[in-house]
Order: structure tokens, then C-alpha cells, then sequence
């Protein structure tokens, strides 16, 4: 939510509640508030997995289908922000910066090493690619969650490049 620029100055921030909803079957999690920079009013609906797993300890996002809410640039903008928090970031930062790592992942097809251009929906996520467009393939990927995990492990630092 942080990510997504507010439509009325483009700021970016949020700050809100959120409430469990049931809609025609399905679960969903609703988060009203203000923009952090003009307070102009702001929602986010998430549809929640029909069947979430639980994996205590762990960041998790959701089911094995690439997200609906967010293109994998927004992903790996998500693990950049949090890898890269001022001051270092913490064990648990890191391990979700790797599960926001993850989600990119599932936009890579079953039968291909890179996630395709047309994934990058958002103007965060086209940004992104441009930056770095050799970051989307499978293998990166894999490398920088490794990475990040195991700098989780270790609560060590990151080398160059890691995120």
C-alpha cells in the first residue's frame, strides 16, 4: 500500500485500518485510511487464498498463483524497500524482503526462465524492469532470495548487488 502512489498528489504512504470481509464466498481483507502526504481518503481490497497456508514464523503472501494486487516489479520493489531499511535491516525484514522476492517469482511461466515484459503492469513495476530488466529471470530471482534468507540466517549484511 505504501508503494502505490496516491491518486490526488502521488505521494506515497498510507496509514489505516483494516477489517475481514465475506463477499459472494469469498474472504477479503479491506483497509481504509488517508494518504500519508495530502490525506486524501484511500481503500485497498485484498482477496485473501480460499485456502491459506500457515507457516508460523514465516512472511507468506498468499497462495502459488502470481498476485493479482501487485506486478513482480512492485515485488522487488516491496524486498528493496524493506532489504534496505536505514539503519539495517532486521531478521524479519529480511525474511519477508525474500518471501516479496518469492511472489515475483510466480510471475515466471512454468516453461520459460523470465518473466515476461507484459507482467509489468504499474508504473512502479515498468520502472523497476527498466532499471534492471535481467534481474526478472528465474535464476536471479532465486539467487536474491537465497541471499536474503541467508542473510536473515546470519543476520549479516548483504553483499553488492544482493537486492
Amino acid at each position: 500500500m505504501d508503494i502505490k502512489a496516491c491518486p490526488a498528489c502521488g505521494g506515497n504512504g498510507f496509514s489505516g485500518t483494516s477489517v475481514v470481509i465475506l463477499q459472494d464466498g469469498d474472504v477479503y481483507e479491506r483497509h481504509t485510511g488517508t494518504c500519508a502526504e495530502c490525506g486524501t481518503a484511500r481503500e485497498f481490497v485484498f482477496r485473501m487464498p480460499p485456502e491459506p497456508e500457515l507457516r508460523l514464523g514465516a512472511a507468506d503472501f498468499g497462495g502459488p498463483e502470481p498476485s493479482e494486487l501487485l506486478d513482480p516489479g512492485e515485488w522487488m520493489t516491496v524486498a528493496d524497500v524493506v532489504a534496505g531499511r536505514e539503519g539495517g535491516a532486521s531478521t524479519d525484514d529480511l525474511a519477508y524482503a525474500a518471501a516479496a522476492v518469492d511472489e515475483a517469482i510466480k510471475f515466471v511461466p512454468a516453461d520459460a526462465d523470465e518473466i515476461p515484459r507484459y507482467a509489468f503492469h504499474s508504473p512502479v513495476g515498468r520502472e523497476a524492469y527498466a532499471r534492471m530488466p535481467g534481474r526478472y529471470t528465474r535464476g536471479r530471482l532465486t539467487a536474491i532470495a537465497t541471499a536474503l534468507r541467508e542473510a536473515a540466517v546470519t543476520n549479516g549484511p548483504l553483499g553488492d548487488g544482493a537486492t
